[in-house]
């Protein structure tokens, strides 16, 4: 039976601590995507919590990156490809011998936060005494097994995701020109500015995949951009 297992990496033993100490609100998560060897190394992450051009440039001076594009910007983030060190890339691959899927990858100033499913629990106890052996630290905080199936990893909204959308879009956010900020935004939900903008990110890509791969192919006149 199938086991998620929820760990910490500090960042100083894994990547990106030069960046966070630069940029210490910045937030990273890890683009989800259906696995093969080229996508093994981790290559996509969505960032926020600076200025693009400002995130952009301590990704690409942090020692654990070799080279940093941005792909695409969105009022809350950005979504970069990165090509990792090799020492970097050892970790990663080390995280990745089992073949786990990774449900969700996070990280910020305190460190890198993963969901991953494995197999087998032997497997995590691998994983632990891999990357011990290269000096790295993992922190389990939560082993479970799943008690329901779920589609694509998760597709439905939490309720601080919902809540954040509802407000968004009941306070204009999303209008053109928008009514409200970032800012105001979350200091009406009483978060900072890089929750508020990591969420509003999960919900959007979440709702647009449910959209996107469920949705009838109807055509909508493009006018209504």
């Amino acid at each position: 039976m199938s086991v998620i297992a929820e760990f910490t990496i500090p960042t100083e033993e894994f990547a990106l601590s030069q960046a966070f100490a630069a940029i210490p609100n910045m937030a990273v998560e890890i683009e989800r995507m259906v696995a093969h060897p080229a996508s093994r190394i981790l290559p996509y992450l969505w960032a926020c919590g600076g200025t693009t051009t400002t995130v952009e440039r301590e990704l690409r001076d942090d020692p654990t990156t070799v080279s940093v594009t941005k792909l695409t910007e969105i009022p809350y983030g950005s979504l970069f490809r990165i090509k990792w060190s090799d020492e970097t890339r050892e970790t990663v691959e080390d995280v990745l011998e089992s073949d786990p899927v990774i449900l969700t990858g996070t990280a910020a100033k305190q460190g890198w936060d993963f969901q991953m499913r494995f197999e087998h629990r032997d497997h995590i106890s691998k994983l632990q005494s891999d990357l011990s052996h290269h000096g790295v630290t993992v922190e389990l905080k939560r082993l479970h097994t799943p008690e329901t199936p779920t589609v694509d990893g998760q597709f439905l909204l939490t309720s601080k995701q919902r809540t954040a959308l509802n407000s968004a879009l009941d306070s204009g956010y999303f209008e053109v020109p928008r009514k409200t900020n970032l800012s105001e935004l979350a200091e009406e939900l009483d978060i900072s500015q890089q929750a508020l903008s990591k969420r509003l990110r999960r919900a959007h890509r979440t709702v647009s995949r449910h959209i996107l791969t469920t949705g009838p192919n109807e055509i909508v006149d493009d006018r209504l951009d």
